[in-house]
């Protein structure tokens, strides 16, 4: 492949509106998921990580057949994800935040997997005459890469929004919550007023809002749930309708992941945190490391974050040394016996 996507793309616009020889195989292969069963958010995926191949493949094999497709094509597929792929490619809003090219090896990872699964669908149903699905290797992911934030850096994001503002209390609000939760930040908001137990200090997870799947039932502090029902109030005072969703935006519909995950970059960025990625996902991160350095059960965490695979527990816990000198200090036999 010596031209580059970039510029194959754009000499090819019409072409890539065009449908494509693999629609057809891969629209069956979608509705055998869901007569399986398969959520609506693992269907969506599907689709959405069928898009991006189809979108390179539109350039360098446009009339690629079922029975054209080898391993070696979807290796030179997942090279160009490695190597060329601008991050945040397609997302407009999103794209300012980073130019650089190649996506990290865990979302190639994630884009193979869903690749592979369709391989395996053609080859099952006869579609492929040989299995290449196997072949595929998924790439080396460093363990516990992503950081988390210091108490000083959670501190100054927390002081960064202007809570005398509807815009900067329910910023405020937000951050408290993912601190506090380790929740995702789709489940924060989709989160309705009824998901909250303020007697109880709890917020109860949908399985409808869940990435797994399964319900599950968060606690909070009561410092969180104070400031909940305070966000309610002033969502009930700003807005004529009254709102179901918690987070809103200044037309009074639902915040979307754009704008939390802009927010929050915005703050980072007011209050000078360059060490650590300031996204919503390193929130998740944050909660579960300090909940394990400040004594948590990693069981109990296990159950918050809604995790049935204690290997991806271990993925969002990264203690320092000064942490693991702590506990060591605080839990050593000897220590016990002397």
């Amino acid at each position: 492949m010596t031209k580059s996507f970039a510029t194959a793309r754009k000499t090819k616009v019409e072409q890539t509106s065009l449908l494509h020889p693999l629609d057809f195989h891969f629209n069956l292969f979608i509705r055998s998921k869901e007569v399986e069963g398969l959520k609506p958010r693992t269907i969506s995926d599907h689709k959405i990580f069928y898009s991006y191949f189809r979108r390179w493949l539109s350039v360098y094999y446009p009339a690629l057949t079922v029975d054209q497709l080898t391993a070696d094509i979807v290796r030179q597929y997942i090279h160009y994800m490695l190597t060329e792929q601008p991050l945040f490619d397609g997302h407009k809003q999103l794209a300012k935040f980073n130019d650089r090219q190649g996506l990290s090896p865990a979302t190639v990872n994630i884009r193979t997997r869903s690749l592979k699964c369709f391989l395996k669908f053609l080859y099952d149903e006869g579609h492929l005459s040989t299995n290449i699905a196997p072949r595929l290797k998924l790439q080396k992911v460093p363990i516990d890469t992503i950081g988390a934030f210091s108490k000083e850096e959670m501190l100054l994001l927390l002081s960064a929004p202007n809570q005398r503002e509807f815009v900067g209390f329910r910023d405020y609000v937000l951050m408290v919550v993912l601190f506090d939760t380790g929740m995702r930040i789709n489940e924060v908001l989709n989160m309705l007023a009824k998901d909250i137990d303020f007697i109880h200090k709890s917020i109860h997870i949908p399985a409808t809002h869940s990435k797994n799947g399964q319900a599950r039932t968060v606690p909070i502090t009561k410092r969180t749930c104070d400031l909940l029902s305070t966000l309610l109030a002033e969502n009930q005072e700003q807005f004529s309708q009254h709102p179901d969703h918690l987070f809103l935006a200044r037309d009074g519909k639902p915040m979307t992941y754009l704008a939390a995950y802009t927010r929050i970059s915005h703050y980072g960025k007011q209050v000078g945190i360059t060490g650590t990625r300031v996204s919503p996902h390193t929130f998740r991160h944050t909660f579960a490391t300090h909940y394990v350095s400040s004594g948590g059960n990693i069981f109990s965490l296990q159950k918050i974050l809604g995790h049935s695979d204690m290997s991806m527990v271990r993925k969002y816990v990264q203690l320092t040394q000064s942490d693991l000198q702590k506990h060591h200090e605080k839990n050593s036999p000897l220590a016990d016996l002397l």
